[in-house]
């Protein structure tokens, strides 16, 4: 690091050589369109890059960022709600892997498009928990970010994942 760097650029590049892979999965839990999906990326990282000014250390540096990956999530969503579900230009289809190379690869890649398919159709809140969820933080961490007790976060969790199980398939319906 340079003498001349300030500590809000030293946080920023802590912040995404310890949680980029992290953000950019969540980012991905966001938004589907590549395009998007990048922009979004883009507009996540200043927006940290921004707010590090203010960080003071009440809290870790990735409950930070996933608050600020929360708003900036939030925002996005509310921006394209609505919006109809993209096609692919032809050059797009001609980029789609070879599913014939490995069939069980290509099982599980359509397993967790299916969840991810479900997830993106979930209520903003509902969806960043599972997102949330998937990247393996507790229900007091999820509780920090979101502003939600901990209690609520967890009994969420549990009913997104029943949901998320019925509609796969995973557990049956009482009749």
């Amino acid at each position: 690091m340079s003498a001349s760097s300030s500590p809000q650029d030293q946080l920023y590049r802590e912040a995404l050589q310890s949680h980029g892979a992290e953000l950019a999965r969540f980012v991905g839990g966001y938004e589907r369109d590549p395009a998007r999906r990048q922009e979004l990326q883009q507009d996540l990282q200043l927006a940290i890059w921004q707010s590090l000014a203010g960080f003071r250390g009440d809290c870790s540096l990735r409950t930070w960022v996933y608050r600020v990956a929360h708003n900036v999530g939030a925002r996005h969503v509310q921006q394209h709600a609505g919006r109809a579900q993209q096609m692919l230009a032809l050059e797009e289809a001609e980029q789609l892997p070879d599913e014939r190379q490995d069939p069980g690869q290509t099982e599980r890649r359509l397993d967790l498009q299916r969840i991810l398919a479900l997830v993106h159709r979930l209520k903003p809140l509902d969806r960043e928990l599972m997102l949330l969820y998937l990247e393996d933080l507790d229900a007091a961490g999820m509780a920090e970010i979101t502003g939600l007790s901990a209690r609520n976060v967890a009994t969420k969790i549990h009913r997104i994942k029943a949901v998320l199980a019925t509609q796969l398939g995973l557990k049956r319906n009482a009749p």
